[in-house]
């Protein structure tokens, strides 16, 4: 047997030559099981945790003394996670989030048709509660991020128990069929969005010997004190920059205004809504942990197992409350 002491060799097992009268004798070996348990939740936390199940094996050859395959440790995950608490998208939700954050994450998962690339991309909410309390509250997979696969996975959320009757924002891309689902199924929350997504769209569609000159007049938008201002920088952006960045100028311009939601709540917490920073931290995690198999998934069961082990640890351990969040706000007015 290994145990956390190391290994235990010639150890006797006694038998009983007839049944044992019940609550007399021996029972069971209970610690030889509790030892057992706990080195296979090790491996499946090392896995879960970002350590590749080739390193699992080495691991466990340096520190145990015994062999462990990569196919075994994978297995030990998957059966981990089967036996895990309610799936994220199992849960039932209550509807006390004051925000909610919407983007995707595009991986490789060799599910979807003959899709020579294999992309797939994780449709992901995050909601935050007065409070400052945040978790990822669903997640699904799809081929692309249209209406259909948007308003199928706000739908869900919506059965759930998400009605969205204390909603003040949701905060996400500039994706049109995200937007149209939200208008469909959540009219009357306002939307903002995200002002980094948008930024990267304009500098991104500027000609190389442009990108810090366009990248430094950008940003200065978002640091005015007003709407109105913003707006005024945004049209002397558009006079200096239109005939040098065309392209540029129409992109900052295409739903500018959906950008500049965020004046309508209190100025102390205008940072922490105007972007979908806060989810894309869980991605950077979400990515570093895959990134020991090449970010590949052989199909979007294995993607949905992974998905939900990870998103299941970052919601029980990252971060504290935001208490920046911790704040009565006034009603918001409508898209």
């Amino acid at each position: 047997m290994t145990s956390s002491l190391g290994k235990i060799q010639g150890i006797g097992i006694p038998r009983f030559r007839e049944q044992p009268v019940s609550g007399l004798g021996l029972r069971s070996l209970t610690v030889f099981d509790q030892e057992k348990d706990r080195f296979l939740h090790l491996v499946a936390e090392m896995h879960r945790l970002g350590v590749s199940t080739r390193k699992v094996d080495q691991i466990c050859r340096n520190v145990f003394g015994m062999k462990f395959s990569k196919d075994r440790a994978s297995a030990i995950h998957k059966e981990l996670c089967d036996q895990e608490a309610l799936a994220i998208n199992s849960q039932e939700l209550t509807d006390e989030f004051a925000y909610l954050l919407l983007d995707g994450l595009w991986v490789k998962a060799k599910s979807f048709g003959l899709k020579q690339d294999n992309k797939t991309v994780l449709l992901c909410a995050l909601g935050i509660t007065p409070d400052g309390q945040r978790k990822v509250i669903g997640f699904q997979p799809a081929d692309r991020e249209d209406f259909a696969s948007w308003g199928a996975f706000l739908q869900s959320l919506k059965q759930r128990g998400l009605a969205g009757g204390k909603l003040k924002l949701c905060i996400a891309d500039d994706n049109g069929g995200l937007a149209k689902a939200l208008n469909r199924l959540f009219p009357s929350v306002p939307a903002q969005i995200c002002i980094v997504h948008k930024l990267r769209n304009v500098i991104g569609r500027a000609k190389h010997k442009h990108k810090t000159a366009v990248a430094g007049d950008a940003k200065v938008i978002y640091q005015a004190e007003t709407k109105e201002l913003a707006v005024a920088r945004m049209q002397s952006f558009a006079k200096k920059w239109y005939v040098a960045e065309p392209v540029a100028v129409e992109s900052l311009r295409f739903n500018f205004a959906g950008t500049l939601t965020y004046f309508q709540f209190p100025k102390e917490i205008w940072k922490q809504i105007r972007t979908t920073n806060i989810l894309e931290r869980e991605f950077r995690e979400v990515r570093r942990r895959i990134r020991v198999f090449d970010s590949s998934f052989n199909d979007t069961g294995s993607l949905t197992r992974y998905g939900n082990s990870i998103f299941s640890y970052l919601n029980n351990h990252y971060p504290a409350a935001l208490t920046h969040y911790n704040l009565t706000l006034p009603p918001a007015t409508p898209r």
